[in-house]
């Protein structure tokens, strides 16, 4: 992932406690390779857009928090221009590990997002009852 950046974008503060979370386990050189962007109560889109492209460039992935909301819109727009490489929308930390983690790119974007998109669905399972019972759909 060299001269890869990861950029948090989100809602709040976060973006950037996930940037603490992942730094804790993976170490501080994260903090290196990664920024964050919060969107704070009542900022526009417009005012947003500014601080999160002066965050990027061509090579940076933006993690937005939810599709739809004004990080991923503004992240859009971004990657719409060609200011960024990529946009994975719903990051959880699975995704960031892996991303952070995988040092081979390769050159095939499509499939590295993909290994991305499916680390982060695999993370996610759902328990219920003191039985501890697995929902699988």
């Amino acid at each position: 992932m060299r001269g890869m950046r990861i950029v948090f974008a989100s809602h709040g503060g976060l973006g950037c406690a996930m940037r603490e979370a992942v730094s804790m386990i993976l170490g501080l050189s994260v903090k290196e390779k990664t920024d964050c962007v919060d969107l704070l109560e009542g900022e526009s889109l417009e005012n947003y857009y500014e601080k999160l492209s002066g965050k990027v460039d061509p090579e940076t992935i933006i993690l937005a928090d939810l599709f739809g909301g004004t990080p991923s819109r503004a992240a859009l727009m971004l990657l719409q221009e060609g200011r960024a490489k990529a946009v994975i929308t719903g990051f959880n930390m699975a995704i960031a590990i892996e991303i952070l983690t995988n040092e081979d790119l390769g050159s095939n974007l499509q499939e590295f997002i993909s290994r991305v998109k499916d680390a982060g669905l695999q993370g996610i399972r759902a328990f219920v009852g003191p039985q501890l019972v697995e929902i699988s759909k």
